[in-house]
């Protein structure tokens, strides 16, 4: 099972005094990479959801978006700081004093400055918030896995597809070879006749086979063939499982299979086979850009 680095998901929760919602977005990344916003007046709750994601994500730039808002009107009610209020006006009309044709400070301005405004009630059990913004991160957490499980699914399945298109051209390989390796024998086998005959000598047949068999061992692909055979049964049931595979074991996996195709490639003259190797590596080149969309 993979699932994909890129989603959306939200979840809102209540207390009875406090309302929080979490907001997630992520996209892809190489490592996890959590970007948090909170309101600044409670600015505690920030590790509280940092916890929670690191505990459930592997990877990707996840961007966390959090919400307080009370809920209960003991909360919500609030009142003048009158010494915060009396500590504004008296700056603000000496900076009018000061500054000769400004106009002077106004109630609507001086209302809208940060502390003017406290509530009534106690301050809020922090413990409690915390408890609160917890269970909306993980509420939001579960979702987003969620999204990336089934938008995995449609991924896994492409690549599935692929990994399936390049067993066909790995079979296409498979059956030319033997082929390939007889004509390969003729073709030396008439050259070295030619050069022994424009000498005026005989062919020594035991130093002909020792030279063919050198000259087929150094183009053989069969290794190739045997290990980019593995690695595709490896990811195909890696993809097919229940449990969560990593991207960067599937990154590593076709990084090998790119490497088993370009030897192939390197090693042959065969149109047959030269053919089969552009489409192969046409299939890796799709699975790798999938799977960097893979958690």
């Amino acid at each position: 099972m993979i699932r994909s680095m890129t989603g959306y998901a939200r979840a809102s929760l209540d207390n009875g005094l406090y309302q929080a919602v979490v907001e997630l977005r992520s996209v892809n990344g190489k490592h996890l990479d959590l970007f948090i916003r909170v309101p600044k007046e409670h600015l505690e709750v920030e590790e509280v959801v940092r916890d929670v994601v690191r505990r459930k994500l592997q990877r990707g730039r996840v961007d966390c978006y959090v919400s307080i808002e009370p809920t209960a009107s003991a909360v919500k009610a609030a009142r003048i700081h009158f010494q915060t209020a009396r500590a504004y006006w008296d700056a603000l009309y000496q900076l009018h004093v000061k500054l000769p044709g400004s106009d002077p400070p106004k109630l609507e301005t001086l209302l809208k400055l940060p502390g003017i405004w406290e509530t009534d009630a106690a301050a809020p059990d922090a413990e409690g918030l915390r408890v609160l913004v917890a269970q909306a991160t993980e509420q939001a957490v579960d979702r987003l896995v969620e999204a990336r499980t089934v938008e995995g699914r449609a991924m896994a399945q492409d690549i599935l597809e692929r990994l399936r298109e390049l067993e066909r051209d790995r079979a296409v390989v498979e059956e030319r070879r033997q082929v390939v390796a007889a004509e390969l024998r003729e073709k030396l086998r008439a050259k070295i006749q030619d050069i022994v005959a424009a000498f005026g000598g005989s062919l020594d047949e035991n130093r002909l086979l020792q030279e063919v068999a050198y000259l087929l061992d150094r183009t053989d692909i069969n290794e190739e063939l045997v290990r980019l055979k593995s690695h595709v049964d490896q990811m195909e049931g890696w993809i097919a499982s229940h449990e969560a595979v990593e991207g960067r074991r599937l990154d590593f996996m076709t990084q090998e299979l790119h490497r088993e195709v370009n030897t192939i490639g390197s090693k042959t003259t065969d149109l047959i086979v030269s053919q089969a190797v552009v489409r192969m590596k046409n299939a890796v080149g799709k699975i790798k850009e999938q799977i960097q969309n893979i958690e």
